[in-house]
């Protein structure tokens, strides 16, 4: 049976299927970007009562002629994949499927992540075909009536946040849309906008809820702990329609983060990202950090970083 969080999520361990990259740590201290997540635009049409990002500015875009380089920039030194996501929706962003294409070109693989009301009208057939994966938040239903997702022949998901608005009837509804578009997975998560102790307790009550709904739902663990060092940001940077960077999508998430991603967190500005790769890595200080959902993640790297000299015996 396929273990949906490692592979459907970005929480699992998929550094060690990229050995170039775990060599560059071992050997030079030195990152590698492998996927890079684009948030093009601020623009949205919808607003959730759980968008860890609504006291965003609304109209913010990236320029085309940024992302390209930037695209171009980290394909020379190694750049696997990229994720279109928000935000706001990508599908707002105008220039989304100029930007699909030139990630095609550039032999990258591409997923993604909408709230799937606008993908029909706002995403070609040439872009759908270029994408390895689509995942479709489902709470948009408890916006619209109905969505209609257009034939598309990758991996399709999709993912529910549990918030003020969720009842039984919801998963009725989405159920619905299980039948008619058959998605390999429908992932349910907590909303992260909890303290820890409710998180806890969030994780615990919806687990056992979404082990009652059956193939093909699975609920992920979203559990905060705060990393002595941050690295991650290296190997999936984010980038912005604010034009910077920043070491994580989870940074959004924190207590002093006030629901947007706040300049305290910023890593580089996109058009110095480059050359972060040129020298040693450094820890993001994670000292606010308290939403931190990728300290797995992070405890990895610092493994490779700081061995003992007992590796060998495995």
């Amino acid at each position: 049976m396929t273990d949906k969080v490692q592979t459907y999520t970005s929480t699992g361990s998929k550094l060690i299927h990229h050995p170039i990259a775990v060599g560059k740590i071992i050997d030079y201290h030195m990152g590698m970007p492998i996927s890079l997540q684009v948030a093009p635009t601020s623009r949205c049409n919808l607003k959730c009562v759980f968008c860890s990002n609504v006291n965003r500015s609304v109209h913010e875009d990236l320029s085309i002629g940024l992302i390209y380089t930037v695209l171009n920039s980290l394909r020379l030194i190694g750049l696997k994949t990229v994720e279109w996501t928000g935000g706001g929706d990508p599908t707002q962003y105008k220039h989304i499927n100029e930007c699909i294409s030139e990630a095609a070109e550039l032999g990258l693989q591409q997923g993604l992540i909408t709230n799937g009301v606008a993908v029909k009208k706002k995403i070609t057939r040439e872009s759908l075909d270029n994408l390895t994966w689509m995942r479709v938040s489902m709470n948009c239903l408890d916006y619209v009536e109905d969505i209609e997702l257009p034939e598309f022949n990758g991996t399709l998901g999709f993912s529910y946040v549990m918030n003020e608005n969720s009842d039984r009837d919801i998963f009725n509804r989405i159920n619905e849309y299980v039948r008619r578009y058959n998605p390999k997975y429908v992932r349910v998560v907590p909303n992260c906008q909890a303290t820890h102790e409710e998180q806890e307790k969030n994780n615990k009550i919806y687990s056992e809820f979404v082990k009652t709904l059956g193939e093909p739902y699975f609920y992920q663990v979203k559990a905060f702990e705060k990393p002595d060092n941050c690295y991650w940001g290296y190997f999936k940077p984010f980038l912005l329609h604010d034009g910077w960077v920043y070491p994580c999508s989870s940074v959004v998430l924190n207590e002093d983060a006030l629901r947007q991603f706040h300049s305290k967190y910023r890593w580089v500005k996109a058009e110095h990202l480059y050359e972060k790769y040129l020298s040693k890595m450094e820890s993001f200080d994670p000292v606010n950090c308290s939403h931190c959902v990728f300290t797995a993640q992070n405890k990895q790297v610092e493994t490779l970083l700081t061995p003992s000299g007992m590796e060998r015996f495995v």
